[in-house]
């Protein structure tokens, strides 16, 4: 007779494990042969009953270390203490910036090293890019002083002159004024800045103007008139007039670069001052003019070297002389009778 072993299983739940028990055997009788048998316990198997679903677990979050708390809904200057401190208005904030370093100049260009296994070839001639066109200014004639000048219009062609206001390539209409080229919005009056493109200018101390402006400020005044001179000025008796103004006071004709005289104020011109008030030599009928020597004999006045004897002409200055018929005779020639 032999007992086996029991073997109990538990079915359970999972959080039990499986128990085991020992059994013993008590012999009944003569012994038995000695049978030796190996008990192996296997858990029972049984239809699979539906698994409870297990309760959630909560696992929390490993935290890592130094971790920055969460943002919290409240506003900053209720968590932050330093909050007033940060932003208080009297408090200055520097910012520094790293800038590069500006280049001090351009890089030394690259030493030209010739290749030694290609032969020489002839040099290449040097291209030289065609400048914008800026032909150089032509003899400008000299203006007078104050006479009013026109720009003339040039329409819009393949010359591509330089502006001598911004001194940019004008590409389009130009106008050319002074020997020079212009934009013509950039051709303006120095002071009121009025267009000069249409209307005549004035150029003064390396300036335009208009010619109100150039009046205002510029022109001087005629001494006879009293008006602005606009024009060509003649500079005398250390006043300014209008070449119309600065006449003759007997014929009315101007001077122009003429000589004249003064008597009592009064400009004239060399032949109404010789005919009015000039005294003419009694020997050669010549004007005796200023610094000239005279002498005054027989109630004419003569040069020095006019008053001679009028039969051998010995010159009587400062010699007794007698005189027939207004003419002077020396000593020897006083009876003489054909004078």
């Amino acid at each position: 007779m032999s007992l086996s072993f029991l073997s109990i299983s538990h079915r359970g739940y999972p959080q039990a494990p499986p128990v085991q028990h020992s059994s013993i055997q008590i012999p009944v009788g003569g012994p038995p042969p000695k049978v030796v048998s190996t008990a192996t316990i296997m858990p029972t198997h049984h239809p699979a009953a539906p698994a409870l679903a297990p309760a959630p677990v909560h696992v929390p979050a490993p935290v890592p270390p130094h971790a920055a708390p969460a943002a919290s809904s409240r506003p900053p200057w209720v968590t932050d203490d330093t909050f007033a401190q940060k932003f208080d208005p009297g408090k200055t904030t520097t910012t520094t910036m790293k800038m590069q370093p500006l280049p001090q100049a351009a890089p030394p260009p690259p030493a030209y090293i010739p290749n030694p296994m290609q032969a020489p070839l002839a040099p290449a001639p040097a291209y030289n890019p065609a400048p914008p066109f800026n032909p150089a200014p032509l003899p400008f004639p000299p203006v007078a002083r104050g006479v009013a000048q026109r720009a003339e219009r040039f329409a819009a062609s393949s010359r591509t002159p330089l502006c001598a206001s911004c001194n940019n390539v004008i590409r389009g209409p130009f106008l050319v004024a002074l020997g020079r080229s212009w934009h013509p919005e950039e051709f303006n009056c120095h002071y009121c800045h009025t267009s000069l493109a249409d209307v005549s200018f004035v150029e003064e101390q390396s300036a335009v103007y208009c010619e109100a402006c150039y009046g205002e400020f510029f022109a001087p005044t005629c001494a006879r008139c009293n008006t602005k001179i606009m024009g060509e000025v003649m500079h005398a008796l250390r006043q300014t007039w209008h070449t119309t103004c600065f006449v003759c006071a007997a014929c009315g004709k101007p001077f122009g670069n003429s000589l004249f005289h003064m008597e009592d104020g009064e400009p004239y011109c060399e032949k109404d001052y010789i005919a009015l008030f000039s005294t003419k030599c009694h020997g050669c009928d010549f004007p005796v003019e200023a610094g000239d020597k005279f002498i005054e004999a027989l109630g004419h006045t003569w040069h020095d070297t006019c008053f001679v004897c009028a039969v051998c002409h010995i010159n009587l200055e400062g010699q007794p002389f007698y005189s027939k018929k207004d003419k002077p005779l020396c000593k020897k020639h006083a009876h003489a009778i054909n004078v």
